[in-house]
């Protein structure tokens, strides 16, 4: 994989970039499903596969317009996402889980937001 500089991943909800996050992270979570029985003497073992994928992306900036509040105040919280990483992207629906807004006497408003998957997330090489 080429090496991406942090501040040319764009994130977007509901096919528009959103504000202009300063930082992002994404963890992708797979929970275990453990199948030791009573033959395998004591030793721990797992199924090769996930009992349940999800993907959690993390948002800090600064605030340039409302969208996010808006889709945090709305009553449906469930966006198509996309991280644009520029040699891939990765999509799918998130729930807006949490938006929390600073607003410091002298400097720029600010915003930190959790997004948790709501389905698959794929990842799609871009041309």
């Amino acid at each position: 994989m080429a090496e991406t500089l942090g501040r040319k991943v764009t994130i977007s909800v509901g096919g528009s970039v959103v504000a202009t996050a300063r930082t992002t992270s994404m963890t992708i979570n797979n929970e275990a499903v453990n199948i030791t029985s009573a033959g395998d003497d004591g030793i721990r073992r797992m199924m090769d596969e996930a009992g349940e994928k999800s993907v959690e992306i993390t948002l800090d900036g600064l605030y340039t317009d409302a969208s996010l509040m808006g889709l945090a105040l709305a009553t449906s919280l469930l966006e198509a996402v996309v991280l644009d990483y520029g040699s891939y992207t990765l999509g799918g629906d998130f729930f807006l889980s949490s938006y929390n807004e600073g607003q410091p006497y002298n400097e720029a408003v600010t915003f930190s937001a959790t997004l948790m998957s709501s389905g698959a997330v794929a990842k799609t090489l871009v041309p």
